[in-house]
This record gives C-alpha cells, sequence and structure tokens, in this order.
C-alpha cells in the first residue's frame, strides 16, 4: 500500500462511517422517547429509573466502592480532601504518608506490569509511579498519553513507524492503522461495562439525596453505544463537594471494581472449561500434524504506517520451521509457545528449504503489539499428516470455549478502558469535574465558578494539545 493509499481508506471508512450515523439518526428521530442530536441518540425511558431505584439497595456498597475509586482515581489529593482536610497539619502530614505508601503498595502490583513490559515506557517508570500516589489514575493515564506522544513525534523524526496513540475502538470496525482490533461480541461487553458504570452514578446520586431527571440507552446512530443517567444539576451544583466527587467517581469506580470480577470468572472459566476443551484439541490435533510450514512473509506489516516485516528478504514462504533457539517445533502450537517467552527477544530460526537447512538470526518488531510469529512478519500453516481430520466435535467445543473465553477477557478490557478513560481530568467526563473541584481547592485555595474554569480551561489546553501529539500517525 503507497503512501497516499492509506490516508484515503481512512477517509473513506470516515465518509461511510458518518453516512450511516447520521442517516440512521435521522431515521429513528421520531420515534417515542428518542432524543436525536445529529450524529446521537438519547433514549429516555422511566424503565430504565425504576431500575436503578430498583438496584439502589446496593447503595452503601457503592458508596464504600466510589471512596475506594476516588482515592485510586486522585491519590493522595482525593484522600486528604475526603478524611483530612479539616484536620491539624501534623495529622493530615501523618495520613498523607500513610496512603502514599498504600498507593505505591498498589502501584507496584498492578499497574507497574503494563509500564515495564513496554519498552519506551519502561524508561519513566519511576515517574509513573509518583504521578500514581500524587495523582491517581488520573494523572497516570494523562502521563501514559504524554509519554507516547512524545514517543510519536521522536519516531516521526528518526524516519521510524509509529503508531497513533488514541483512536475509537469500534467493535467489529478495523481502524486504518490502528493495531488493536475488537470482534463483534465486544459490543455487549461494552454495553454492559457502560451499564455498571452509569447505574453506579444513578445509584450514587440516589443515596446523596439528588433527584434523577431521567436514565436510558446511548445511541450512536441506530447502534446501543452506552448507558446514561442524568442527575438534577441544581441538586447536584448545590451538594457538597465531597458528594459530588463520589457521585462522579461512582461509574469509573464500579467499572475498575469488575475488572478484577471479570479477571476471576476468566480464570475459573479457563479452569473448568477452556483448559480441558483445548488439551482434547490439542491431542486431536497434534496426532494429525507433522510439521510447520512458513505460509506468507510480509514485506511491510499491516498496522501503522506498514513497518518493513522483520523477516522480509530472511525466509521465505514454503520453508519449513525445525527449531526456534535449538528447540524443536513440530506445529504452530509449539512454535508460538517458544517465541511467546520473550516477545521482544532477537530469535535464531532453523529452517529447511527443500532438502537444505539453514538459520538466520531475526529481531521482531519492537513496538506493536503482536504476538509470535506475526511480530516477525511471517505467517505459518500446519502440515497435515495425509489424510488426517480432526473430530468435528472436539474442534467446535474449542472453539466456542475460546469465544466465549475471549468475551469475558472483553469484558475485562473494556472495563478498564472506560474506567481508565473516564478518570482523565477532563470536563465532560467523570475525572474532569472531580479535578474541577480537587484542584480548586487545593491550587487556587477556594471551590467556586470561577476557580473551576480556569482548571477546566487548563486541563482542556492539556488535553488538546497532547492528543494532538498522539493522533499525527493517522495523518502521516
Amino acid at each position: 500500500m503507497d503512501f497516499l493509499s492509506e490516508p484515503m481508506l481512512l477517509l473513506g471508512y470516515a465518509f461511510a462511517v458518518i453516512v450511516f450515523v447520521i442517516g440512521s439518526t435521522y431515521v429513528i428521530k421520531n420515534l417515542p422517547g428518542i432524543e436525536t442530536h445529529v450524529v446521537y441518540s438519547l433514549w429516555r425511558s422511566e424503565r430504565f429509573k425504576r431500575l436503578i431505584k430498583r438496584f439502589s439497595k446496593l447503595s452503601k456498597f457503592i458508596s464504600a466502592v466510589s471512596v475506594l475509586g476516588s482515592v485510586l482515581g486522585f491519590g493522595i489529593f482525593a484522600s486528604d480532601f475526603l478524611f483530612m482536610k479539616e484536620r491539624k497539619l501534623k495529622h493530615r502530614l501523618i495520613a498523607t504518608a500513610i496512603f502514599s505508601m498504600a498507593l505505591s503498595f498498589f502501584y507496584f502490583f498492578t499497574f507497574q506490569f503494563l509500564i515495564i513490559g513496554v519498552p519506551f515506557t519502561r524508561a519513566y517508570e519511576t515517574v509513573f509511579a509518583v504521578l500514581f500516589t500524587l495523582f491517581g489514575l488520573s494523572g497516570f493515564g494523562l502521563f501514559l498519553m504524554v509519554v507516547n506522544g512524545l514517543h510519536i513525534v521522536q519516531g516521526l523524526f528518526a524516519g521510524e513507524t509509529v503508531c497513533p496513540g488514541v483512536a475509537p475502538l469500534i467493535p467489529g470496525v478495523k481502524i486504518p492503522k490502528v493495531p488493536v482490533f475488537i470482534p463483534w461480541y465486544g459490543w455487549p461487553a461494552l454495553i454492559i461495562a457502560l451499564i455498571l458504570h452509569e447505574g453506579a452514578h444513578g445509584i450514587q446520586a440516589i443515596k446523596e439525596k439528588i433527584r434523577l431527571k431521567s436514565a436510558g440507552i446511548l445511541l450512536l446512530g441506530i447502534l446501543p453505544f452506552g448507558a446514561f443517567v442524568e442527575p438534577d444539576e441544581k441538586g447536584l451544583k448545590a451538594a457538597k463537594p465531597e458528594k459530588r466527587m463520589l457521585i462522579y467517581s461512582a461509574g469509573p469506580s464500579a467499572n475498575m471494581f469488575s475488572v478484577p470480577i471479570f479477571i476471576l470468572i476468566a480464570m475459573l472459566f479457563n479452569a473448568f472449561f477452556l483448559t480441558p476443551a483445548y488439551k482434547a484439541y490439542e491431542k486431536a490435533y497434534l496426532s494429525v500434524v507433522e510439521g510447520v510450514e512458513i505460509e506468507n512473509v510480509m514485506e511491510t506489516m499491516p498496522y501503522c504506517n506498514g513497518p518493513k516485516g522483520p523477516a522480509y528478504g530472511i525466509l521465505k514462504s514454503g520453508m519449513r520451521i525445525v527449531a526456534v533457539d535449538g528447540t524443536p517445533v513440530n506445529n504452530r502450537i509449539e512454535l508460538a509457545t517458544v517465541l511467546s517467552s520473550n516477545r521482544f527477544k532477537e530469535r535464531v530460526f532453523k529452517v529447511k528449504d527443500g532438502n537444505e537447512t539453514a538459520e538466520f538470526s531475526i529481531t521482531p518488531n519492537q513496538e506493536l503489539p503482536l504476538y509470535p510469529p506475526l511480530n516477525f512478519g511471517i505467517t505459518v500453516k500446519d502440515i497435515p499428516k495425509a489424510g488426517a481430520k480432526i473430530d468435528g466435535k472436539i474442534e467446535s467445543a474449542f472453539f466456542n470455549a475460546a469465544i466465549i473465553d475471549n468475551f469475558i477477557w472483553l469484558c475485562f478490557l473494556l472495563s478498564f478502558l472506560v474506567m481508565l478513560f473516564n478518570f482523565l481530568p477532563i470536563v465532560p467526563l467523570d475525572g474532569g469535574y472531580i479535578a474541577n473541584d480537587l484542584y480548586s481547592y487545593y491550587f487556587l485555595g477556594e471551590i467556586n465558578e470561577r476557580n473551576k474554569k480556569k482548571i477546566s480551561d487548563a486541563m482542556l489546553a492539556l488535553f488538546f494539545v497532547i492528543a494532538l501529539l498522539n493522533i499525527i500517525p493517522f495523518f502521516v
């Protein structure tokens, strides 16, 4: 694909999506309960309000989750604001030290693994830890965008291939230049994440005696894109800042709490369903395979700006992979297992081409989140034994279990992303409204509308610059 084709393809996708969204929004605009706004619609219903009120019995639990989420979302500033701002200075300093240690401990066992696992973020590991302790996930997420933006700029000046740092993730739609694809069954996973998010907002608002004006489903065109609740604006504005913080924090905090639950469900499903199905499939599969062959060697990889395939010009289609780093491989499963032990490590491939055997050292792509052997720019296929065939029931059982397992992990991933995105300190996101109150108090000395606007404008300007850096790859 040449230099101009990808931007044109991107524009083509964008045009098709815009036409579909605007057209379908126009079609549903006269339906009862639907309020349309060119590209999105609000479907309000009393049933949704009644459903939220029915679950308001969980208000104590949601409130506790919101408190925890506020501290993890905004670090020691939130902990001091919620618990200590009326206390004596020495008590506040002691509490700050305790919360700082607790936040650092939490970071070490959770988000640190995200940072040290990527080469260009690993260099900022200490800064990430400090920002998480001070500003929580809001500072962590914003600085992650800063680092990614700097990496993009450095890569462009060096003539390297870079990926966008931010992009829409639409289930079932492959976005050009974005190396992450969410399958179509990501839609129900996304809706689950957003219903948890908005339901928690509504429950916390009811607990704080804030009237719910409406609740419903957000539509993008005719596609359900999420849920929403509308607390009474006057009541919300008149509420104490601590109560506002908990209401705004409830949504992303509910997503945060759901993340370990989805992980636990995925682990249990894997242990009791997926693993037995996989072992049965693997046994049947290995019995019909006698080798692994290179199917395709990519000149350019179909991600971002089309980086050169690491194996191009070295390996070629039709070669049989005999071993990697001296470890024999007889099928795709063994090949992926060997290569997955260290995705960024240079590997020695022993291949057989006809009657000749040779060894080649190849370094995989260091930037793209690709799993072996695709990160080497190759696809492979198994060489079946003559006349061999896998039992259809065993194969079907494994692939059905794999889809369910992927769906559970998508629930985890999308809940995590919804949480991280909504904690960003930018209005109209939840984190933006929390930051307005919190930083007005600590940096400007008083919570009022003028100070909140100053904080909001400053954070929005900062985010605009950072976002521009992150989307540059879409246009080069």
